[in-house]
């Protein structure tokens, strides 16, 4: 896997569960092919390091961060998850307290439905949140809409040939996780940026 830039990366802050799968793998493949590179405290594996700590350095070194604020319902316990919440905050403090280089951070704010976070997180009102709607080709497609206008680049490609290239892929996909031995429910982090990353370095090739 290649070694990215500050100004290349994308900090991922989401669940990690299976029900969120789809869309967490729909966000990376849309980072990936949009020229960007995802990171996420998954990223790291060390058990003598601090999640939190890692969580930072995610945070530190990538100029765009992605938040899905969409699961902080209660938990068995009738307790609710703060987690991505409290990710969230140490972004826009690092955006508004930190060097220069945080000071050109960018946010992207998921929910499920709009303008639900009002009812728990009234702090960030008048913040432009996108819902998702728990489908994975609309966070897709504001993923990619989000990285276009946010770093102006004309290497990102447009929705309709995302889509196409994305369904190419998860038709794809399938066969690569078979030659390589891998299961999709156990399948790592990074594990599944490095097939991604692959399958749009190829891709590229192709067009070249």
């Amino acid at each position: 896997m290649l070694a990215p830039a500050y100004n290349d990366k994308v900090f991922i802050n989401c669940p990690f569960d299976d029900d969120y799968r789809p869309l967490l793998h729909a966000m990376i493949y849309s980072i990936y092919r949009c020229g960007f590179f995802p990171v996420a405290a998954l990223s790291e594996d060390d058990g003598t390091d601090n999640r939190l700590d890692k969580i930072i350095r995610c945070i530190r070194g990538s100029r765009y961060g992605i938040h899905d604020l969409s699961r902080t319902e209660v938990n068995g316990n009738n307790l609710p998850r703060f987690n991505m919440p409290f990710e969230a905050g140490l972004f826009y403090a690092a955006k508004y307290f930190g060097s220069k280089s945080d000071k050109v951070k960018f946010g992207l704010v998921f929910e499920k439905t709009k303008y639900l976070y009002q009812q728990y997180i009234s702090d960030l009102n008048g913040i432009d949140t996108k819902a998702h709607k728990n489908d994975p080709v609309v966070v897709l497609e504001k993923v990619r809409d989000w990285l276009k206008t946010s770093s102006k680049r004309i290497t990102v490609p447009g929705n309709a040939k995302l889509k196409k290239d994305y369904n190419e892929f998860l038709t794809r996909l399938p066969i690569i996780l078979e030659d390589l031995e891998l299961e999709l429910d156990s399948l790592l982090f990074n594990d599944y940026c490095q097939i991604v990353e692959e399958a749009v370095r190829e891709k590229l090739s192709w067009s070249e």
